[in-house]
């Protein structure tokens, strides 16, 4: 039997910083919406409906990084990345699963942001069969956040991560109301200004 060689993983770091192109529109679950949530699957009942406070459902619909900072969900970045793969243009979604992690040392991977106060919105939205429902929610017109990736550099190259970032920035975006759902906003590209390290690791 021939012996086989396989060569280590190429691990190599690139940081690079996204900017807004579209205003971001959040909404974290909160945690009492889930509490709610996990009572109805176990067949209990709720409490009826309280009176609302549209201050507290908007700051519980805003992530915040374990240091209390403006941040946005690592996952759902990287899940835009994801999201903007195709075969079709060189890159399959299966290889940007196993070829790009983000790194970060916060426990649910809040990226933090730079960013002015944001605003907060009230939208109408769909609910259950038909209904509709106010929905209290941040909006940060512009924000700017630093990324770091660990990378396989044999599956992608520096060009190919910052190509797939600005792909997923222009077309799929992040948050709510996002160009995947049908929206526009949570657009965003790499910051030109910036320069983009890539290094092992």
């Amino acid at each position: 039997m021939a012996k086989v060689s396989l060569k280590p993983v190429n691990r190599c770091v690139m940081s690079c910083t996204i900017r807004s192109v579209t205003p971001m529109i959040q909404h974290k679950w909160a945690e009492k919406a889930k509490e709610m949530m996990r009572l109805k699957h176990a067949g209990k009942k709720t409490k009826a409906r309280e009176v609302r406070d549209p201050e507290a459902e908007f700051r519980e619909a805003t992530y915040l990084t374990d240091a209390g900072e403006f941040g946005l969900p690592g996952m759902g970045f990287k899940a835009a990345l994801i999201t903007a793969a195709h075969k079709d243009i060189g890159v399959e979604k299966t290889l940007v699963r196993k070829a790009l992690f983000l790194r970060s040392s916060d426990s649910d991977k809040i990226l933090p942001i730079e960013c002015d106060d944001p605003v907060m919105r009230e939208d109408c939205v769909r609910v259950g069969a038909g209904s509709a429902d106010l929905r209290y929610r941040p909006q940060f017109d512009r924000w700017r956040c630093h990324i770091e990736i660990e990378v396989d550099a044999d599956l992608l190259t520096d060009a190919d991560v910052i190509n797939l970032i600005n792909r997923a920035g222009f077309g799929v975006g992040i948050g709510e109301m996002r160009p995947e759902k049908g929206g526009e906003y949570g657009r965003f590209e790499v910051d030109p200004e910036v320069p983009v390290m890539f290094g092992e690791l």
